[in-house]
């Protein structure tokens, strides 16, 4: 059984992570597994080349390089011309490689898309796939009109153009894929949607290598990332933190509402300004954009809690990666965090969309982690997120696929 896995973006991207970190388990189980990217080279894809080349590179040729940065250019054009705000979070998908051609494409028994955008690969190119195909939907895109969760684009998802894109992607799924969300609340929203109501769509949850994330006492992360501080230490990060979907402002309202004096935030990932924390007055800091794993394992550790508040999310990691190592989290109802998060045993479930909810939320559980010992508890609460085991959801996935093809 030999997989090709296409999955777009840098391997610091969420969808790539995801992608590898399956890829990596499959391996270990002897699934002759591949995957398909368009990184330029020298974007940290040798760690994953040294699993004998397991990693291919659709633009390693000067020709394809200059393609697909045409593809990227035509995309920005569009988006500059149809779009008030332009940003990353949106793709049209009309332009891409075809991949059938390629030698990877023809070995392969299935096709598995985990993120094709940014001039990767287009949708009229998905047509032309005659072999079985599973897709597992890493956000909102593959049923909107382009945007990769509606949150950020609300009136523009209700234009003429989001209608042609999504009777366009309508015309071009064909039958013989397989979608598959990777939490309920994404089921239900592609199950709703134009392009995919009536499709068969099954829900496998993301992944987490728990091998990457081991139990640090809190002592020793603190002192190895030199954080001294007495006080209960909130933990915030993501890749892009501050956007509207991320909950940001709710959590900034609830930190106002905090007593300051109590409290020591960390907060790590691509943070565009820091002047309302100053304006709060909360003693912070800032890691930055981090990607290293040992330096993640540290800082989730050195944490007493860890504030999700996203609003939209397909099924973030970092979240899952706090709970790894034994870090209550606080989220909202209604979201893919809280279906893993069990009010008041893994964390505090916030009930509505409210800083003063969130607020009460990071205050109980900064009580109750001096009460109770969280870290046992959550490590077997994703247990069944684990790599290995969710990698043995997808075997019976695409053997089940390829029997009834």
């Amino acid at each position: 059984m030999k997989i090709l896995h296409i999955v777009g973006g840098p391997s610091t991207g969420g969808a790539f992570k995801g992608a590898a970190i399956l890829h990596d388990a499959l391996l270990e189980l002897k699934i002759d597994s591949k995957i398909l990217n368009d990184m330029p080279r020298g974007h940290n894809e040798n760690k994953f080349q040294k699993k004998d080349n397991k990693l291919v590179l659709i633009n390693n040729s000067f020709f394809n390089k200059l393609i697909n940065i045409f593809f990227v250019i035509i995309e920005k054009f569009l988006k500059v011309t149809f779009l008030h705000s332009p940003r990353s979070t949106f793709t049209f998908g009309f332009l891409g490689f075809d991949i059938t051609k390629l030698q990877e494409y023809k070995e392969a028994d299935l096709i598995h898309i985990h993120w094709l955008n940014q001039g990767f690969i287009g949708m009229k190119s998905i047509s032309k796939m005659d072999k079985p195909i599973i897709w597992t939907m890493r956000d909102m895109w593959p049923f909107t009109g382009g945007a990769h969760y509606t949150m950020d684009f609300k009136k523009y998802e209700k234009s003429f153009l989001a209608q042609i894109i999504k009777r366009y992607k309508k015309k071009f799924f064909q039958n013989n894929i397989q979608f598959v969300a990777i939490s309920d609340w994404l089921k239900a929203k592609a199950e709703k949607s134009y392009v995919l109501k009536g499709q068969e769509i099954k829900r496998i949850y993301n992944n987490v290598n728990l091998k990457d994330f081991k139990n640090i006492s809190r002592s020793n992360a603190r002192r190895a990332l030199q954080v001294s501080t007495k006080k209960i230490v909130i933990l915030y990060g993501a890749q892009n933190p501050q956007s509207k979907r991320k909950g940001w402002n709710l959590f900034v309202q609830s930190l106002k509402k905090l007593d300051t004096s109590k409290y020591f935030l960390i907060i790590f990932g691509s943070f565009w300004s820091h002047e309302v924390l100053n304006e709060i007055g909360i003693e912070y800091r800032s890691l930055g954009f981090v990607d290293d794993k040992k330096k993640l394992n540290k800082i989730y550790s050195c944490a007493d809690l860890f504030v999700a508040s996203s609003i939209q999310e397909a099924f973030g990691k970092t979240w899952l990666e706090a709970l790894a190592c034994g870090i209550p989290v606080v989220c909202f109802k209604r979201t893919s965090i809280s279906e893993i998060i069990d009010h008041k045993t893994c964390g505090y479930v916030v009930e509505n969309f409210n800083s003063n909810e969130l607020k009460k939320g990071i205050d109980w559980l900064s009580l109750e982690i001096k009460k109770k010992n969280f870290k046992k508890k959550l490590r077997n609460k994703i247990s069944k997120l684990d790599a290995p085991y969710i990698a043995k959801k997808y075997i019976n996935l695409y053997k089940s696929t390829l029997k009834n093809k």
